[in-house]
């Protein structure tokens, strides 16, 4: 099965004072879009459950990493079809994805889909509008993509606070699911992303912040992480 994401509001819009309010809710599926070697097409349905028409605009970007950061260029690599459409309520649109020749010649390449809801006209600020940004990971494998190969370091600062990285030393993307972390004294302090999502990208890396408000007892930290690769275990000493 088809991974689905059924999505409500991320931004609201209009009068606070409105009479009525407005929502779309879109139901995604997949939510990763991933095209293998050679692979040049791919499609994405969206079903509106809003109960009122739903008008999208769809855009894809170039999609690179610096740091903690994500970067989105505008990009001519892949065509979107169709571009802007209007949903009905409990209606479907099937959207299409056109890989341009040739792009997948090297290795592998990464970009962002982003579907923006088209607010309706707001008639005598009767209405709060909510507008709608959804993001989708697309993946353009290569034959070279090879896999992922995460390497963890452990640093801590003067105050005590740890802070961990995960460099991605592989050709292809990675995503971290869960981190668990055990200090010396059997505790399992809070571990919060420095990013906004948890993919590291080919030649990346991402910073996360150990939450231990005592400092943490020093020595060795048992780190165990789960990634789309599996599970794995590490003992590290900052």
């Amino acid at each position: 099965m088809r991974p689905i994401l059924a999505l409500a509001v991320l931004m609201l819009l209009g009068c606070p004072l409105a009479r009525e309010v407005q929502a779309a809710s879109l139901e995604i599926s997949p939510v990763l879009v991933t095209l293998a070697a050679g692979q040049t097409a791919a499609t994405i349905e969206v079903t509106n459950h809003g109960g009122a028409p739903s008008a999208i605009q769809a855009r894809v970007y170039r999609w690179t990493q610096a740091g903690d950061d994500d970067a989105l260029a505008p990009t001519h690599d892949i065509i979107v079809s169709p571009p802007i459409f209007t949903i009905a309520d409990g209606g479907s649109q099937t959207m299409r994805l056109l890989l341009r020749g040739g792009i997948a010649a090297g290795a592998e390449r990464s970009y962002r889909l982003l579907l923006d809801e088209v607010p309706p006209p707001n008639m005598q600020n009767r209405h709060v509008v909510f507008a709608l940004r959804l993001s989708l990971p697309v993946i353009v494998r290569a034959s070279s993509s090879g896999r992922p190969t995460l390497q963890w370091r452990a640093q801590r600062g003067a105050s005590g606070q740890t802070m961990l990285t995960a460099s991605n030393a592989g050709a292809a993307y990675d995503k971290v699911r869960a981190i668990d972390v055990t200090l010396a004294d059997g505790s399992h302090p809070k571990v919060v992303s420095r990013g906004t999502n948890s993919y590291i990208l080919g030649g990346a890396e991402r910073h996360w912040i150990v939450q231990d408000p005592h400092g943490g007892p020093g020595g060795p930290l048992h780190l165990s992480v789960t990634s789309l690769t599996g599970k794995s275990e590490l003992i590290l000493t900052p």
